[in-house]
């Protein structure tokens, strides 16, 4: 067992970790697939509600702007996170979890913004994120959800990579 569950695992014993609802962000990604794989463990022992969300902030260069494009990538982001969904639901159901909760975002500028709000609405104990990694100048020019989340959560945030 991972030594992160162990400790939550005796904490339990003590109550003093109670994780009530999990939040873990998908963007189809291997980092984001084993977060939810955490995300399932940990809410097995805690006997958790586990949100998945996905944000859709802004469309790529591909696309053109005019409507039916819109319309059509939209459509086609949607069937994959669905896809992710169903994948991480059928993973939870297969240990027992039953409390999943998913909500896909759309026309959102910020991600983390999306993030956060969700997480305070929705009285989060825990966000688990997966990251990818990047230091550096990769970083401060591409950005990072992961490193937002972990600035500006009111709760526990836990990167997986």
């Amino acid at each position: 067992m991972v030594p992160l569950l162990d400790s939550l695992e005796k904490n339990q014993d003590q109550d003093q970790v109670q994780i009530k609802i999990i939040l873990v962000p998908i963007d189809g990604s291997s980092n984001s697939m084993k977060a939810a794989k955490y995300a399932i463990e940990i809410a097995k022992l805690q006997n958790a509600q586990i949100l998945c969300v996905h944000v859709i902030t802004s469309l790529p260069y591909d696309y053109a702007l005019s409507g039916p494009c819109v319309e059509q990538y939209l459509e086609d982001v949607e069937n994959q996170c669905e896809s992710w969904f169903r994948s991480i639901i059928q993973m939870a159901n297969n240990t027992g979890i039953k409390n999943i909760k998913t909500t896909l975002f759309k026309d959102i500028r910020s991600t983390v913004d999306a993030i956060i709000k969700y997480s305070d609405d929705n009285s989060v104990d825990l966000i688990v994120t997966g990251t990818r990694g990047r230091t550096g100048v990769q970083r401060v020019l591409i950005g990072s959800v992961a490193s937002g989340i972990v600035q500006h959560a009111h709760c526990t945030v836990l990167l997986v990579r």
